[in-house]
């Protein structure tokens, strides 16, 4: 558990968070002045808001996001992949509000008091902070207020009262040039002015370097997102990123990794798969076919770390997913399954106290794709693509002869002809846990071939493009805009129809031909 101080910051976050309005168009109209605190409280409290909203999180809507992107679910029973009422996969009303006016406007107070009271490393990180929500956000919905929403001081002008929707690309080039601002901001001196005591900063730990390289590293991700959708802009920078190390530091190795460090199941803000597990008789959220026949498929040794054995099966170590969707005709196999007839995620998994945003491995596969591109990072898509391999299993722990033997199997040594599949698998692979980072990457690539998403009401429609706006309040509050900005866009059943603008010439998101009829067991 964290030293006692973090009680008396945290108690600052709870002076602020009280401070916030439930009411939609009032905090759109004036973000900033419902917040009051230091910096270094709401810092520490908008990382626990939004690290609750946008990672993994077995407590919230994650729980359907997780099962979208097939990593895993707490569900045993029949159900199909896309529910029929899209709110009982994930609850997206309550978590736009929790964004936009709980977590934002911790954020934007930090930038006013950097202005007030000049702090460039307090400023650098809201900037970040504040480019990685919006990202985040933009990438689940499509065009979302951003620019006036953003809007810092009461006005009568109808424009910050109702903010206008910006396009996707607007937002999401918007966004780099926050991380753009950020790393022209962040001042390595060290000196006392420019300091950030770690214990108000579960995301860095006060390393000003870690955070320089973690915008850096977005950057990186963000472009590669927009690289289909506008591939001279995401080149040119991508290309100037790489080429500039000293202006523009990224993650170097695992000791980079950044993310969200919790406490324990019992703490002052608890690790949520700690606590599920802790609250749950030490009950493990359930692996799904999708990822668990991947690393199945593969061979791949790092099923040992992240799932557990089914404990129903006592010859040798069995793994076994669960469907993503079944009924009581498609798979019939698994409408009698037993908790103890498949696997759960590990303790080794479940333990662990930081959960990633981004890692080291992840920039290695994002800089493989990008040479496969022809988009110049300084190294080979074949070399990116081994390291980036080996970065995740030794930061699982996996051996030196098991890498060995792995980047050697046949399925997984580089083929330039299936570059892009065989990089973003291993991407889906290195970002588990990540699941709204994974749901974007699927959408633009079409990678990995998914399980089972065919199964119940909305089989002809196909993968998910986009989250289901929070329309109520849309309509109460904003609907001229809204409206506006969905006008000419097709939105069916609220989560298929148009693909997002990051995701427009993406290929379809590929699909197993052939229903799995019963359990598949691995064995290692």
């Amino acid at each position: 558990m964290k030293s006692i101080k973090y009680i008396a910051i945290l108690s600052f976050v709870l002076l602020a968070i009280n401070a916030c309005t439930d009411d939609f168009e009032e905090i759109n109209t004036n973000p900033n002045s419902q917040v009051v605190g230091s910096n270094e409280g709401l810092l520490l409290g908008a990382q626990i808001r939004a690290s609750r909203e946008l990672l993994d999180n077995i407590n919230s809507f994650n729980k359907g996001m997780s099962k979208w992107t097939q990593y895993y679910t707490n569900n045993l029973q029949p159900s199909e992949f896309i529910s029929s009422n899209t709110r009982s996969d994930f609850n997206d009303f309550w978590v736009y509000q929790n964004l936009v006016t709980q977590t934002i406007p911790l954020v934007e107070r930090i930038i006013d008091n950097t202005e007030e009271t000049p702090h460039p490393n307090f400023k650098a990180i809201a900037l970040v902070l504040k480019g990685w929500i919006y990202g985040n956000m933009t990438e689940l919905w499509g065009p979302i207020p951003f620019s006036d929403a953003q809007y810092g001081e009461i006005s009568e002008e109808e424009q910050y009262n109702k903010p206008k929707f910006d396009s996707q690309e607007e937002i999401l080039k918007g966004v780099i040039g926050l991380l753009e601002e950020a790393n022209n901001t962040f001042d390595l001196s060290g000196e006392s002015g420019v300091v950030i005591k770690p214990e108000s900063d579960a995301f860095g730990g006060g390393d000003i370097l870690k955070w320089k390289k973690f915008a850096n590293s977005l950057q990186v991700r963000i472009l590669m997102r927009i690289s289909d959708a506008d591939p001279s802009f995401a080149k040119a920078k991508l290309e100037e990123i790489f080429a500039n190390p000293s202006k523009y530091p990224v993650l170097e190795s695992n000791a980079d990794n950044f993310g969200m460090t919790w406490e324990d199941a019992v703490g002052s803000y608890p690790d949520p798969f700690a606590s599920y597990v802790e609250n749950n008789d030490e009950r493990a959220p359930i692996v799904i076919t999708g990822f668990l026949n991947t690393l199945g498929d593969l061979e791949d040794p790092r099923m040992k770390v992240l799932v557990s054995p089914a404990e129903g099966y006592t010859d040798e170590e069995t793994y076994v997913g669960l469907p993503p969707a079944f009924d009581d005709e498609n798979p019939s196999d698994f409408t009698r399954m037993a908790l103890d007839s498949v696997s759960q995620l590990s303790p080794e998994f479940t333990s662990v106290q930081q959960r990633p945003i981004m890692t080291y491995a992840e920039l290695l596969l994002i800089k493989a794709e990008a040479e496969a591109k022809n988009i110049n990072v300084g190294t080979s898509a074949e070399a990116a693509y081994q390291a980036g391999i080996a970065a995740h299993m030794e930061e699982l722990g996996v051996s030196t002869a098991d890498i060995d033997t792995y980047l050697s199997s046949s399925d997984v040594v580089y083929d330039a002809s299936k570059a892009t599949e065989q990089i973003i698998t291993q991407r889906y692979i290195a970002q588990f846990g990540q699941s709204i980072n994974t749901f974007s990457m699927i959408r633009r690539t079409g990678y990995p071939t998914m399980d089972f998403f065919d199964i119940g009401i909305h089989k002809e429609k196909g993968y998910p493009v986009r989250m289901r706006y929070p329309i109520e309040t849309m309509l109460n509050f904003n609907k001229e805009n809204y409206e506006n900005a969905i006008a000419g866009v097709s939105i069916i059943d609220n989560v298929f129809g148009d693909n997002l603008w990051f995701a427009k010439n993406a290929p379809t998101v590929g699909m197993e031909p052939n229903l799995q009829t019963a359990p598949v067991l691995y064995q290692y």
